[in-house]
């Protein structure tokens, strides 16, 4: 992050008044050269309850509102995708922040929210977005609903899947030409690209729309488009895909892609296609490194556990499970905790994993579609296998632990009396 950046988070991190607005003295006459620029109303405790977030619509002029910055679409997408619980806001979409705002607007938005840290490492904008973007007419963006309310509302299963292939087939393949592209608008090109992102990190297997996106990045370039958020998407989807070398190559030519360097990827033995199997960062290495190894899920009993470095679900359960002599033992000898293939590009928070939980060693799937015992992804999940055969599943880790239903598990595949 830079020290500008750095800079103006400080300065919005200063605290505030206790009062929905801050006050603006009116210009007097030594201020006339001066742009004074409005505080937007944020409320003096943040949104918790979709009730509060309609009051809130409803009682603020639109111009004051930090939602305000979010082209039209691109505000109702993110409220859409808002849902609240128990404990106030629980899970949104950061994808329309990232590709419209910056990160301070960004932050002055989710202060709304109390959800403000979430602006700190975002991907979003470097410099503000194009005021001319929003006079636009888009030919894209109703079909780009269509495509993320599909993503949004299925379960990552192969009906869900072939649903959203047929949505992207249908609505935006046909736009996927340079005849095309060299006639939409620069933001009709941009939804082609955030729809070939969509499916490129859902769908792993199939290089099509890895090919779309260098594409559609490509003409963004030739049009000085390119910011942070499409810099970072093709980042990761390079690496997702195992294409180092391009994803280095990538990053030394656009600086704003705020990543570390992708560690190098080998595999061990030759491993055949469809075959399960994991990267594993080398214990003790130094060297930013992955080696893929077989996944042999047909041994007599094991467990398989889903998990994520950024669920603290999983974290939860590492935690407690260590905390139980006995579990840490079996699970020392008889599991193995696996990412999914997107956390390829979280090579630091992986490694940063295996050092704090030394026995509860994390790998990465080189491709979700070859587990299969996996349905969808869910955090964390436990797989009770009897050579190869569900014996037992557990899902989630509630606030007073599963630690029973483990044992139960366990039991089942006589590892555990």
């Amino acid at each position: 992050m830079s020290y500008t950046v750095i800079a103006r988070l400080l300065f919005v991190l200063t605290p505030m008044l206790p009062c929905a607005v801050l006050a603006t003295e009116p210009p007097t006459a030594s201020d006339a050269d001066v742009t004074i620029r409005a505080e937007p109303v944020i409320p003096a405790k943040p949104i918790v309850t979709r009730a509060q977030l309609d009051a809130y619509l409803h009682d603020t002029p639109a111009a004051s509102s930090p939602l305000s910055w979010l082209t039209p679409g691109a505000q109702r997408r993110f409220l859409d995708s808002m849902v609240f619980g128990e404990h106030g806001l629980g899970g949104m979409s950061l994808d329309d922040l990232s590709y419209e705002l910056t990160r301070e607007q960004a932050y002055d938005l989710l202060r709304l929210f109390g959800a403000q840290s979430y602006a700190i490492d975002l991907d979003a904008r470097s410099t503000p977005r194009p005021a001319g973007d929003d006079k636009q007419v888009s030919t894209l963006e109703s079909r780009y609903d269509q495509l993320i309310a599909a993503a949004d509302q299925g379960d990552d299963n192969a009906t869900h899947t072939q649903n959203l292939k047929h949505i992207y087939t249908e609505q935006f393949a046909p736009f996927q030409t340079d005849a095309q592209r060299h006639v939409l608008s620069d933001r009709d090109v941009e939804f082609l690209f955030r729809a070939a992102t969509t499916l490129a990190f859902r769908i792993t297997s199939q290089p099509d729309y890895l090919a779309d996106m260098r594409s559609d990045f490509a003409e963004l370039a030739h049009r000085h488009r390119i910011d942070r958020p499409h810099a970072g998407n093709l980042y990761n989807a390079l690496i997702t895909a195992h294409h180092v070398d391009e994803a280095r190559a990538l990053r030394a030519a656009y600086p704003l892609v705020e990543r570390s360097p992708a560690p190098v990827m080998r595999s061990s033995t030759r491993i055949r296609d469809g075959q399960p199997s994991l990267w594993i960062v080398t214990p003790g290495a130094r060297k930013r490194e992955l080696v893929r190894f077989r996944f042999n899920i047909r041994t007599p009993a094991q467990v398989v556990v889903l998990a994520s470095t950024g669920c603290h679900f999983s974290q939860n359960a590492a935690r407690d499970i260590e905390a139980d002599l006995q579990l840490r033992e079996v699970f020392r000898d008889y599991a193995q905790w696996v990412a999914p293939a997107s956390e390829v590009t979280a090579f630091d928070a992986v490694q940063a994993w295996n050092q704090a939980h030394p026995t509860l060693r994390l790998g990465i799937a080189y491709d979700d579609a070859t587990l299969p015992m996996v349905e969808r992804f869910d955090t964390p999940t436990f797989y009770f296998l009897s050579h190869g055969r569900i014996i037992d599943k557990v899902i989630g880790w509630p606030e007073g632990g599963n630690l029973e239903a483990i044992r139960r598990g366990l039991r089942k595949i006589d590892l555990m009396r």
